[in-house]
């Protein structure tokens, strides 16, 4: 069974040599590359720990952002539609991005800009809530008129 050693991999700016340093005890944001490109030369990279807490804030409110504009791009298209499973869908977005919020990135992000985030999403949940509930009064009282 071999053992894989973990390694900060840091270029210096005055320097073209490359550091090796073993980070097992340093915390920092996990990522994983999105592409699988591999060559002959290259150094194969599995896993990426950022440990630079500016550029954590920043990754991380990128990804929010993205995906905030994602939920909202769906929501426009939902808003004209009768059928509540596209509300569904968006509420079930919503909840995969607050837990990801609460679960992995609140420990990287300040009270301020946690909370501010937080609120956001509660504030589009309330809003396709209340849509669904206006669907739904609709969709009972059109009943409700043609039985009689």
């Amino acid at each position: 069974m071999s053992t894989s050693k973990k390694y900060i991999v840091k270029k210096d700016e005055n320097d073209s040599s490359v550091t090796y340093m073993e980070y097992e005890k340093r915390e920092g944001l996990k990522m994983t590359p999105k592409n699988k490109i591999s060559f002959e030369d290259m150094i194969n990279v599995n896993e990426i720990v950022i440990i630079n807490s500016s550029l954590i804030k920043k990754l991380i409110t990128k990804k929010y952002n993205k995906n905030l504009k994602r939920i909202l791009d769906m929501s426009m298209i939902v808003q004209d539609e009768d059928d509540d499973t596209g509300n569904a869908v968006i509420l079930g977005e919503i909840e995969r991005l607050e837990n990801l919020l609460i679960n992995k990135y609140q420990k990287y992000l300040e009270d301020q800009e946690y909370d501010i985030m937080l609120k956001k999403l509660e504030m589009i949940k309330m809003e396709i809530e209340a849509r669904t509930r206006k669907n739904l009064d609709v969709y009972y009282e059109s009943k409700s008129k043609s039985s009689r």
